[in-house]
């Protein structure tokens, strides 16, 4: 037999190692494709893992931190956490309503920083008109505010008539027969009144011939408007508009004020025609529901004690009557 065709075990041991390291060799092109499969299989089966890994991982949830503030203490609670905001369901909507109070201003607080937070409408107390300007809340379904105002009482005068309360209304004739000096020396007097005024007091202001003439910033309908600063300079602009014309009539006028609900009105007037008659005063007086009516009158010359309709008017409303020699005033113009 020849020893290309032997058995192995016929081989001799030099020969056998030899034929075994023949037989374990492999072509390189094998060796490294083997090694590329395995390096792309192991990359594949690492970008599935990470892959799997990600799309596991839950997704992570917003949360809102509340502070439950107090004098001595913050509190934190995490939104995160269910069982922290089922716990703190109850305190939280408590911790909402303290927010909305906190967050609603004082009724005691300056008008000007009450600002447009406080509501509009007959039912508000107070409003703020177009421009910014605190007023006195709308009528009331009785056609008038509450009585009372958010300052305390205060006095100011009219030509010596004195009054006393929070709200005011000056009604003031500005007929033909006011044109010149009465009418300058009644606005004067109208604007050093409203400088006595505590920017909490509240006030109105009618100018009247045959109809009213009401100071109303919002331009809707009559109301009493805040003494603050920029009150008064309002006022101030309207009053320095007014000029005298027209015809007279009184009762229309005072009507309207008695509507408002002040504590106090100053009516001035230098008509003796037209009167008011006891029907005219017997519906002012039933329209008054508490209000002092100080009637101040515009004459030439000395007062000769005369018990006109302002005299009256102004002792049945727990008012004062003045006379005003208006000849001191000024030389009335001829027409």
């Amino acid at each position: 037999m020849s020893p290309s065709h032997s058995h192995p075990d016929s081989i001799q041991p030099a020969e056998q190692t030899e034929w075994v390291k023949s037989r374990r060799t492999m072509p390189a092109w094998l060796m490294s494709l083997l090694v590329h499969a395995a390096i792309g299989t192991l990359l594949i089966l690492t970008v599935q893992t990470v892959s799997k890994g990600i799309g596991e991982e839950p997704a992570r949830q917003g949360s809102i931190t509340l502070a439950n503030r107090s004098e001595n203490s913050t509190e934190y609670f995490d939104g995160d956490s269910s069982q922290a905001a089922d716990g703190q369901a109850t305190s939280d909507s408590e911790q909402a309503q303290q927010a909305l109070e906190q967050a609603m201003p004082a009724l005691d607080l300056p008008p000007s920083t009450m600002g447009d937070l406080l509501p509009r409408g007959d039912e508000a107390l107070t409003g703020q008109d177009a421009t910014g300007l605190p007023t006195a809340g709308g009528m009331t379904q009785g056609g008038a505010p509450s009585k009372g105002g958010l300052g305390k009482e205060g006095k100011t005068s009219v030509f010596g008539a004195e009054g006393q309360g929070s709200k005011f209304v000056y009604v003031f004739d500005r007929s033909a027969s006011m044109y010149g000096q009465p009418l300058a020396a009644a606005k004067q007097e109208l604007i050093k009144s409203l400088h006595d005024l505590d920017k909490l007091h509240q006030f109105a202001i009618i100018f009247y011939n045959e109809n009213p003439e009401v100071f109303s910033p919002r331009g809707d309908r009559p109301q009493l408007v805040f003494a603050d600063e920029q009150g008064i300079n309002l006022a101030e602009r309207f009053v320095r508009g007014i000029i005298a014309s027209g015809s007279t009539s009184h009762v229309d006028a005072l009507a309207l004020a008695l509507k408002m609900n002040p504590d106090v009105i100053f009516f001035l007037t230098d008509a003796d025609q037209p009167q008011l008659f006891p029907a005219d005063l017997e519906r002012i007086r039933k329209l008054n529901r508490g209000v002092s009516i100080h009637a101040i009158e515009f004459g030439y010359g000395p007062y000769d004690g005369r018990r006109n309709f302002l005299v009256k008017l102004a002792e049945g409303n727990d008012g004062s009557h003045v006379y005003v020699d208006i000849s001191t005033l000024g030389r009335k113009p001829s027409y």
